[in-house]
């Protein structure tokens, strides 16, 4: 015996797909920053990825360090403070995903 799926299971299937890949793709990607300013996204990728606050804290002072130095243009500034925010409240998963998210989009050009 064969089981019809409805025409508004169809359409609801359709469209949670359609919404989901909108989601997924429509994500604006991350400026490009110069090579030596990524190495703070890897201190923070790493410091989330080991779950560190020893880490999390030792980065930020590098980072806050750079910023009073003036060597971190205020766009960078403001990414990287989200970044060590995600980190501080312990949504370490989601501040690594994000550090990823921000590599992968300096190898587009």
């Amino acid at each position: 015996m064969l089981t019809r799926i409805s025409t508004h299971s169809r359409l609801s299937i359709a469209a949670s797909i359609l919404i989901l890949l909108f989601i997924v793709g429509c994500r604006k990607p991350y400026p490009q920053l110069p090579r030596e300013q990524l190495k703070f996204v890897q201190g923070i990728r790493t410091a989330a990825n080991t779950r560190s606050k020893q880490r999390v804290d030792a980065v930020g002072e590098a980072i806050k360090k750079a910023i009073d130095a003036g060597k971190i243009p205020p766009e960078l500034e403001k990414i990287l403070t989200s970044l060590l925010e995600e980190c501080y409240s312990e949504n370490y998963d989601e501040a690594e995903k994000k550090c990823v998210l921000l590599l992968k989009d300096q190898l587009r050009k």
